[in-house]
């Protein structure tokens, strides 16, 4: 199994502040690509029930929005997610190497307002969901260790995930 935080190190620590340091990482691509099918756009059952906690915990309903906010700068493409103490960073994914590559965002860290996971055989479906009402969906291959990945994110932010 690829050590994703260890990679990133290695490839792309130039893109880390000196003072940072990669506690995670994962390997994702967009939602349906495994299965060949599109659920709905952010992740179906899992990217309800995220918006029904984020509604509950906010007062009101919402509905993620992928074309909007943060979620706007995040590429609908195979990407390396890494979490830092500070920041969730997302980079592009080479496929002749393997490798991340390219710092395409990085969102504050406390601006991810949550994350759920739908377990499924070979990849599980992963939506993020920001502050600002915005989120996507991905899937991530399970050897990967997408439970590693969140939780990292439960450990940094105290913000439990939804499996």
């Amino acid at each position: 199994m690829v050590d994703w935080a260890k990679k990133i190190r290695k490839a792309v620590g130039d893109d880390l502040d000196a003072d940072e340091q990669v506690e995670a990482g994962l390997f994702v691509q967009p939602a349906g690509t495994t299965s060949g099918m599109m659920g709905s756009q952010l992740g179906g059952l899992v990217g309800a029930v995220i918006a029904d906690e984020l509604g509950s915990a906010r007062g009101d309903g919402i509905e993620l929005s992928r074309d909007t906010g943060l979620a706007a700068d995040v590429p609908s493409e195979r990407l390396v997610l890494g979490l830092s103490g500070r920041r969730m960073l997302i980079w592009g994914h080479s496929t002749m190497s393997g490798k991340p590559k390219g710092l395409k965002t990085a969102i504050p860290l406390n601006r991810v307002q949550g994350i759920a996971m739908e377990k499924g055989k070979l990849t599980h479906r992963v939506v993020f969901a920001f502050d600002d009402g915005s989120g996507f969906a991905v899937e991530a291959p399970k050897v990967g260790k997408p439970d590693d990945f969140l939780a990292a994110f439960d450990r940094l932010t105290g913000r439990p995930t939804v499996t």
